[in-house]
């Protein structure tokens, strides 16, 4: 092997490659060597096969395969030699092949150097939202949305939508080796979206004591067997009718939510709140650390990198284009080419910094990511670990994981002065990633609605606290599935996806 010539321009380099006939005579001979010894064929002892049979029947696609991996192997001795660490992978192309040999062109990108910057120039601002009344109310709204004081109805009242029906529920089922089944207390609202309307159309203008007679057909694609595809027939009889009214904000309100008193849920919204708002102002800041890390460097980058991660921030800036109902435009794309710079050029310093001061991921870390993943597929669990588990995909857990890490360690050594702030000031500071789409809609309205968001988020695990468990009968089990089947009736679609943005 001889190298002709050789150029490198910035971080690109490109190798023009000599291999002596011998050289490509031997790796042919070894692979027919390889071939011989694994061949059975009749006439001849296993792995006696000579090899002038095999270079017969087998010759030009094995010789193919022998020079493909010779120039492989070569292509990674001299970046070996070299001491290069490439971007991606190598690109090699069969210039000649005769019988003088073959010469071949290896073209590949090197990784940039960095020189880790010093941050004591460096000043971050933390904004510290002041929680008041209005912002711990605003989480008790919400949380009375999706929890209802109901409150029973006098026994002539007539169901309507919006109640809650208590029945003693009879299933009558004419199957082998199962009698009706019967469950007392169950709870079914008018109206709701995710019970069959045979289960609670029946109920409507029907009073306390009312026997009431229906049937259900279940969907062919129920995902219980035993119901999927029949009709059963049901008598309900109706025991309490209940109307749906918001808790007031004492201590009733807080036991309903597993709190001894309302004094003590208040202090669970305080702390939820000040929690909350204190990650989104570490959000913030670290935009701006990045911002200003991104301006202390200016090194080439990889363009197999920056093609990559610009295809990923065009995709994402065209979903919110659309969103917002704009159009790309040329002053768009100059700025994803700006972000995606940025973030690729960000990920070599942060690795830097890692490298220098020893921050790693570690197995546990990458695991507990792969799993918050998966639980947003369910049913697909097992997928989602396979996929994530390696490769590309593997790179994209570990990468926001070291970001964040490296992110923490910056925030210990430099300056941080605190800054009091409002909570609509620091929403409006939280801003969204492609903000410069918003300039023509409505500012109010986007910071109400954000701040919405914000809210319920807060509330949601209190939502979840609240909400009532059942498993009596098997009668019951009946009903569950009734709500399935309504569920499986109108499915929701599903978005795949095969990788999470690592910067």
């Amino acid at each position: 092997m001889k190298i002709l010539n050789s150029t490198i321009d910035g971080l690109k380099r490109s190798y023009t490659v000599f291999v002596s006939p011998d050289e490509v005579e031997n790796a042919f001979v070894e692979k027919l060597k390889e071939r011989a010894a694994q061949t059975r064929m009749s006439g001849f002892r296993p792995g006696k096969v000579p090899v002038d049979v095999i270079r017969r029947m087998y010759g030009v696609t094995m010789r193919a395969d022998s020079v493909k991996n010779l120039i492989a192997e070569i292509s990674r001795k001299i970046i070996n030699d070299e001491k290069l660490s490439v971007s991606f992978d190598f690109a090699t192309k069969i210039l000649k092949d005769d019988s003088n040999g073959i010469e071949f062109s290896l073209t590949f990108e090197t990784m940039p150097a960095v020189d880790v910057k010093d941050l004591s120039s460096v000043e971050l601002t933390k904004h510290v939202a002041e929680i008041t009344k209005t912002e711990i109310n605003s989480i008790f709204d919400e949380i009375r949305k999706n929890n209802k004081n109901w409150v029973d109805e006098p026994a002539k009242t007539k169901a309507k939508e919006g109640h809650k029906v208590s029945v003693d529920l009879l299933a009558k089922i004419k199957m082998k080796n199962r009698k009706n089944d019967i469950a007392n207390n169950i709870d079914i609202i008018i109206g709701d979206p995710n019970v069959m309307d045979a289960f609670w159309k029946p109920l409507i203008d029907k009073k306390v004591g009312d026997v009431v007679e229906f049937s259900v057909n279940y969907p062919k694609d129920l995902k219980d067997k035993n119901l999927a595809g029949k009709k059963l027939d049901y008598s309900a009889t109706i025991k309490k009718i209940a109307k749906a009214t918001e808790f007031e904000l004492d201590d009733t309100f807080a036991k309903s939510l597993g709190y001894e008193d309302f004094s003590k849920l208040h202090a669970w919204a305080e702390t939820r709140a000040i929690s909350h708002y204190d990650q989104m102002s570490k959000g913030i800041m670290k935009r701006d650390l990045l911002e200003k890390m991104a301006d202390l460097y200016d090194f080439s980058i990889p363009k197999n990198m920056l093609d990559v991660e610009l295809g990923e921030v065009k995709r994402q800036l065209t979903i919110e284009a659309k969103k917002l109902g704009h159009e790309m435009t040329p002053e768009a794309e100059a700025e994803c080419v700006k972000i995606a710079e940025s973030r690729v050029r960000l990920g070599f310093v942060v690795a830097e910094i890692a490298k220098k001061h020893k921050i790693t991921v570690s197995k546990e870390e990458i695991s507990a990511s792969i799993r918050n993943i998966a639980t947003m597929y369910p049913g697909h669990e097992k997928a989602i670990w396979d996929m994530y588990s390696r490769g590309a995909a593997l790179n994209a857990v570990v990468g926001p994981i070291l970001e964040e890490k490296v992110v923490n360690f910056l925030f210990g050594i430099i300056k941080i002065k605190e800054k009091k702030c409002s909570v609509k000031q620091l929403i409006e500071l939280d801003e969204e990633t492609f903000d410069f789409f918003k300039e023509n809609n409505n500012e109010a309205s986007h910071d109400s609605k954000k701040k919405k968001k914000v809210e319920k988020k807060e509330t949601e695990n209190v939502a979840e606290k609240a909400e009532k468990k059942t498993t009596k009968s098997k009668a019951e089990k009946v009903v569950k599935g009734a709500k399935a089947g309504k569920e499986e009736a109108e499915p929701k679609k599903t978005v795949k996806k095969n990788k999470k943005e690592a910067k």
